[in-house]
This record gives structure tokens, C-alpha cells and sequence, in this order.
């Protein structure tokens, strides 16, 4: 029978440490980021067989977030964003990414709490 519907996974409060920032001071250090990113297939077969093999590996999605993150300088959230998506759509059997992508803009503090950019890709 054709399946119609996706099954979803999300791996939630993720935490990331970009150099990231649009001064010189801002990327001078790593800043916390904070991530949900959901990722959308079929993983039927994973359930009934209960396999590792035949499911997505969280601990290599959560690699290849922590990776994107660690290896640039960025300026924007937005563009680290859509790194991250892009590289768990070309690394995993997915049809489908979403992150919500967080962090204290230090420029800001007092003004606002957060800054959240949220990518979905298929």
C-alpha cells in the first residue's frame, strides 16, 4: 500500500556553538545557539523491525549540526540555517528539514530575549 502520510522526528534544544556575529567582537568567542530541527520520512520499516539500520542515527544528524556549526565564521543566523538543513538533507534519507534556529543577540540585551530564524526545505 503507498504510505501518504510522514512520520517526523525532531530533535529538540539542541545546543550549538557558532562563531557568529556581525562584529569582529561578537565572533571573537563561540555564542550558544539554541536548535529544534525536525526531520520528516518514512521510518514504518524502523518501527516494525525495531533497527537502528533501518532509522535515522540522531547521534550522526546531531554530528553533522555540530560540525556545520564549528567549521566557519558566520554573520548571519539565517545562513547557518540553511548549512545545517542543507547538509542533513544531503547526509540522511529524509524528505524533509525544519529547523528553528535561537540565539542571544548580544547587541540587544534588554531590548529583546531572542532571535529565531526557522528554514523548511524539501
Amino acid at each position: 500500500a503507498y504510505k501518504t502520510s510522514q512520520d517526523q522526528i525532531t530533535l529538540a534544544g539542541v545546543k550549538l556553538y557558532p562563531r557568529i556575529g556581525t562584529s569582529p567582537e561578537e565572533k571573537s568567542a563561540p555564542q550558544e545557539c539554541h536548535a529544534d530541527l525536525s526531520l520528516w520520512g518514512d521510518f514504518e520499516a524502523a518501527a516494525a523491525t525495531d533497527s537502528l539500520e533501518k532509522s535515522i542515527d540522531y547521534c550522526q544528524v546531531l554530528l553533522t549540526m555540530q560540525q556545520t556549526a564549528n567549521e566557519g565564521d558566520y554573520t548571519l543566523l539565517e545562513t547557518l540555517a540553511y548549512r545545517i538543513v542543507r547538509a542533513v538533507l544531503r547526509s540522511f534519507p529524509v524528505r524533509r528539514v525544519k529547523i528553528k534556529l535561537r540565539k542571544r543577540p548580544a547587541s540587544m540585551v534588554g531590548q529583546l530575549e531572542l532571535i529565531e530564524v526557522e528554514i523548511d526545505e524539501y
